[in-house]
């Protein structure tokens, strides 16, 4: 691949690379959508009103691939082009800072959660 080819597969997004991969190239809104930062994957998800949200789901490519396999071993991860890319790289864009802000914050509260979860099965 060309070094234009790879400016073209990565954004900045506030100083950090982005990727976008997706399980369907051809007809991305038919597959899942995962975008890779230094913070990790998350995978795009949108609701039944539209709403869209990025939730943390690997912390490297070859755990993602895992997590894909698992699910549906004939799935393969391919880079997502154009128009499609531009709207989910400006979706996470615009939510970013809230990743960034909570990255600590919600790994404390996870610990917090499953610790209070096991004291309540103790019981």
């Amino acid at each position: 691949m060309s070094n234009n080819d790879q400016n073209s597969e990565r954004e900045e997004s506030r100083g950090a690379k982005i990727q976008i991969l997706g399980t369907d190239p051809d007809n991305p809104e038919q597959g899942r959508i995962f975008v890779w930062t230094k913070m990790g994957w998350f995978e795009r998800l949108e609701g039944p009103s539209g709403d869209v949200a990025f939730t943390p789901i690997a912390d490297s490519e070859e755990e993602l691939r895992e997590v894909i396999s698992r699910d549906n071993p004939n799935a393969d991860l391919d880079d997502i082009r154009g128009e499609y890319r531009k709207k989910v790289s400006e979706e996470f864009i615009e939510q970013s800072p809230s990743y960034a802000d909570s990255a600590e914050d919600s790994s404390e509260e996870a610990d917090d959660d499953e610790e209070q979860a096991y004291e309540e099965h103790d019981l």
